[in-house]
């Protein structure tokens, strides 16, 4: 059997696309000594053979197809085939850096019992969508928060980690059981939280960066949002002790807020913000996310839909 050091998992849903997308990127790598093992979870887009017409060249791809588990069950069924003792984690709708798993595996060697998270970068341009500056807004006051710890481990009093981009030793994720297969989301905030019970550090391996490619609606951005907030509640019923000083479910709304929140719960504000510019027009962008932040937060609350 051919050895390799490091085993890529991706899970993919329906997104062949994205999944063929990201295996052109890898075939730039200027570290090729890998295998991908790309996990259809419950895929119905013919994507096996879809992925199987390009003869990829540079490295082994396997197709592991199943029932749909969620990207938790798709990660730890493809961690079960990898032939390496490292394994890097990228969704679907990643684009990798010619570099990124070059810097993984040599971190690796250095750090072989840290978690290892790259860093996940949006491309913005002029002509982007509202909820795409939005995102962007977003993802810049994030970065406030943990751009400190490039190159660094990030604090204990942190609980940071993004399965999007990330590797670890298969050591260190059996230990940890892998990801829980009962979330369908926050599975990787729900890993992080065991790996800090374990005393089990994270490294901020920001030059090993990818770029995360995907088409949102302020819709679909807010019902991602509610499911992480369903899977938050589910994740506290089963492991009350390890959720017990959650910051999210121990957060308390004021009054007004909750007021203003019975106000704009309801999804047509979501699809006007997708369909009409006018509040760009109106309102100042400070003002304007504000409104699109409570917004999405009444309606990931509301428990009517």
């Amino acid at each position: 059997m051919e050895s390799v050091d490091i085993s890529i998992v991706i899970p993919s849903y329906n997104g062949k696309e994205k999944a063929i997308r990201l295996l052109h990127a890898l075939e730039k790598q200027t570290y090729l000594n890998f295998e991908v093992i790309v996990v259809l979870d419950g895929s119905t887009d013919d994507s096996a053979n879809e992925i199987l017409k390009t003869d990829w060249k540079q490295f082994s791809v396997i197709i592991l197809e199943q029932e749909n588990k969620g990207r938790a069950g798709a990660r730890n069924a493809g961690v079960k085939i990898a032939k390496s003792k490292q394994i890097l984690f990228l969704d679907d709708d990643m684009i990798a850096d010619i570099n990124c798993v070059k810097y993984h595996v040599e971190t690796f060697a250095l750090l072989p019992n840290v978690i290892l998270m790259g860093q996940v970068i949006e491309p913005s341009s002029i002509s982007d969508k509202e909820i795409k500056k939005y995102k962007n807004y977003l993802n810049q006051t994030w970065s406030i928060v943990i751009d400190p710890y490039k190159a660094n481990f990030f604090p204990q009093e942190l609980t940071i980690l993004s399965a999007q981009n990330m590797s670890l030793g298969i050591e260190i994720f059996n230990q940890l059981n892998g990801f829980d297969e009962a979330l369908r989301d926050i599975e990787d905030y729900d890993f992080a939280l065991r790996a800090k019970r374990e005393k089990i550090q994270t490294y901020y391996l920001a030059s090993a960066f990818a770029e995360h490619q995907d088409d949102f609606t302020f819709k679909k951005y807010a019902d991602r949002s509610k499911a992480y907030l369903k899977n938050r509640l589910l994740a506290k019923q089963l492991k009350p002790e390890l959720y017990k000083n959650d910051p999210i479910l121990n957060h308390a709304h004021s009054i007004f807020l909750v007021g203003i929140y019975k106000l704009l719960k309801y999804p047509f504000w979501l699809k006007m913000f997708d369909s009409y510019t006018i509040f760009q027009f109106i309102l100042p962008k400070k003002i304007r996310y504000k409104f699109y932040g409570i917004a999405i937060t009444a309606y990931i609350h509301n428990q009517d839909k």
